[in-house]
């Protein structure tokens, strides 16, 4: 990406800023229930450049996410463990508004992939 796309880039997301970040806390809430569904609880820790996620199960940290320059990466079991999946999505600091789920869901099922490799070793 060249700088003149970088720019465009930023101030288009600055312009829909508050509309982004209202997107986030309205889908925060289904993906929270998807986890919880599927035994995990997933904490909101940054909402912006970087979104950043810390997933727990059982009390216990078992990953870590972020989204920052355009790289989506979910880290095992913690922020600086193992790389386990790395995306690049359109969002820069923050998913764009159909993202969100998409990368949020695909991230579940790898982390409860690795989960279940780790328990069979």
């Amino acid at each position: 990406m060249d700088i003149i796309q970088a720019f465009k880039r930023l101030g288009q997301r600055l312009s829909g800023w508050s509309y982004a970040i209202d997107m986030l806390y309205y889908q925060l809430p289904l993906i929270k229930k998807l986890y919880a569904k599927n035994g995990f609880y997933l904490k909101l820790t940054c909402s912006a450049c970087p979104e950043q996620y810390e997933v727990y199960k059982d009390g216990v940290q078992v990953a870590y996410y972020r989204l920052k320059h355009g790289e989506f990466m979910v880290d095992y079991p913690e922020c600086g463990g193992e790389t386990i999946y790395e995306s690049e999505p359109n969002g820069d600091g923050m998913f764009d508004d159909n993202e969100r789920l998409v990368y949020l869901t695909k991230a579940l099922r790898i982390v409860q992939q690795k989960l279940n490799n780790h328990q069979n070793k």
